[in-house]
């Protein structure tokens, strides 16, 4: 594998960080949803994610294979005004914890930036030996 495979291993790390992040994103904003246009209730999303192999390398790169809804109970609040309440008061909230959904989205925004910085590296490193190889 050349500094080419870097770049694309590096690239391919934040294609997955973007998908975690759209994820997070989600599950923040629904974190307080009762209902979505189906008429069911939320389900918290998380990214799957599988090594794809990299030609002659024998390494693999991260790739995106699917976004999936978690079955995650619903918890229970008190709040009896609320239209989707039970005879109890009780409204049933998607399986979100927000606090573990802004972890997440710190995780990823590190993520994120660990990979852009081998990414910039490498780019850097591949100019070098270009200038050097030019002046021959």
């Amino acid at each position: 594998m050349g500094l080419f495979g870097v770049l694309d291993i590096s690239a391919a790390g934040m294609d997955v960080q973007q998908a975690r992040l759209e994820a997070a994103a989600s599950n923040l904003a629904h974190s307080r949803t009762t209902r979505t246009a189906s008429g069911e209730m939320y389900k918290p999303l998380s990214v799957v994610v599988h090594g794809a192999p990299i030609a002659h390398s024998g390494l693999s790169r991260p790739v995106v294979a699917q976004l999936v809804a978690q079955d995650v109970p619903p918890h229970l609040i008190y709040d009896p005004g609320h239209p989707d309440a039970n005879a109890q008061g009780f409204v049933a909230m998607p399986g979100v914890d927000p606090l573990t959904s802004m972890l997440d989205l710190m995780s990823i925004s590190r993520g994120y930036e660990a990979n852009l910085h081998a990414f910039d590296i490498t780019r850097t490193l591949l100019q070098r030996a270009i200038d050097i190889g030019g002046r021959r």
